[in-house]
């Protein structure tokens, strides 16, 4: 059982608010807006996505807001430098981790000169994962009206013990990393031998798959919002919290199925967070998925510093985060699941070409499993071969 649809993932970013408002750029924002996403957390690391974004009646458009000056102010006085180091994300350095306790405050400025701040955010400590169990769901991923399967599940839960001194508000995001065997793919042309790259051929509409060189592994990572307030279990034990319902991927026919490694990362975020994913939950309901076209910003905690009036969508925040892995073995699935194609189709190698002078290369090469944000030739840890 396969689905050849193809689904879009997009990689939520924890963010902290002190104020949640919803503005409606359908209408009145004809214009350009920026878009923040960033989060301080304790663990080591911290990335800024700048964008800006335009609205106007059903179209959505999105580009990056590269050549800022981004800085975070530390409660304690210090003042940590974010460089770009791709188009529109600004890093911190690479030791950099925030500490629970702590509250930080994102500054920026435009190539224009615009400045812009965002409010002062505390990190707070997330319980550990006291257990981390599974079930395989045949029917877990709908179409949005709930008539049809896109895909079964593993459904990953957790149980952790609720802090009784305070309301909590939490948010559990989910990576998943799967065995890769597809590790280049040629539209209209071949991989080189040498290059390892694609080449483009005169007139060839030939799509060709190529088998990674050596162990690679694909990175997955949700796109669900899942968040939760301890409102009813105050200081009690929290058991069988659904944290991730991870797709069942596969390669497809003649490819191996193996297992899928999934972590899941319990982050402890504020109130008004957790109004913020309320609120954008809603809206991605609404409007069918994270994907579609918005039909409103959620305006959160970024000011310009001259013109109160200017509305930015997005947040910086932070957040504690606690996280725990969970090594699935998929065979006992496979038969009963509906598999969904990484690719959105089964694979399509390059015919096999035995060695033909001058240069006597047997075809097709092997591709390079290249260290991505999405795939890594490193075999993660609790990976069980």
């Amino acid at each position: 059982m396969i689905f050849r649809k193809t689904l879009l993932f997009v990689s939520l970013l924890l963010v902290v608010t002190a104020c949640v408002e919803v503005y409606d750029i359908r209408y009145t924002l004809d214009a350009n807006v920026i878009t923040v996403d960033g989060t301080v957390t304790n663990q080591r690391g911290l990335t800024v996505n700048l964008r800006t974004s335009r609205s106007s009646g059903a179209s959505y458009y999105s580009e990056p807001l590269r050549e800022c000056t981004v800085e975070v102010l530390v409660g304690n006085g210090s003042v940590v430098l974010l460089k770009e180091t791709s188009s529109g994300v600004y890093s911190a350095p690479e030791n950099f981790e925030g500490q629970v306790g702590q509250t930080y405050k994102l500054r920026f400025k435009t190539p224009s000169g615009t400045r812009y701040e965002s409010d002062e955010e505390r990190i707070a400590e997330a319980p550990p994962i006291a257990k981390i169990y599974h079930k395989f769901n045949q029917n877990g991923i709908l179409e949005r009206t709930g008539n049809r399967v896109l895909a079964s599940s593993l459904d990953v839960y957790v149980d952790f013990n609720d802090p009784g001194d305070k309301k909590n508000y939490y948010q559990w995001r989910w990576t998943d990393f799967e065995d890769q065997r597809i590790c280049a793919t040629c539209e209209g042309g071949k991989l080189d031998v040498n290059t390892r790259e694609c080449v483009a051929e005169r007139n060839s509409k030939a799509i060709y798959d190529y088998i990674c060189e050596t162990k690679c592994w694909e990175i997955y990572y949700s796109n669900e919002i899942n968040v939760f307030s301890d409102i009813y279990s105050n200081g009690r034990t929290v058991t069988g919290r659904l944290a991730a319902k991870v797709p069942f991927y596969y390669i497809g026919p003649g490819y191996p199925i193996e297992g899928a490694l999934v972590e899941i990362q319990q982050y402890a975020i504020s109130p008004s967070a957790h109004d913020y994913y309320k609120l954008l939950s809603d809206q991605a309901q609404n409007t069918g998925n994270l994907t579609d076209t918005p039909p409103a910003a959620i305006i959160g905690n970024i000011h310009n510093v001259n013109d109160p009036t200017e509305k930015i969508a997005g947040y910086f925040g932070a957040a504690g985060v606690s996280k725990s892995r969970l090594f699935i073995d998929k065979r006992p699935y496979f038969s009963d699941a509906f598999k969904y194609l990484t690719l959105g189709r089964n694979p399509v190698r390059e015919p096999d070409t035995p060695p033909m002078p001058p240069d006597f290369i047997f075809r097709p090469p092997f591709a390079l499993c290249r260290a991505s944000a999405n795939r890594t030739p490193i075999q993660p840890e609790g990976w069980i071969p």
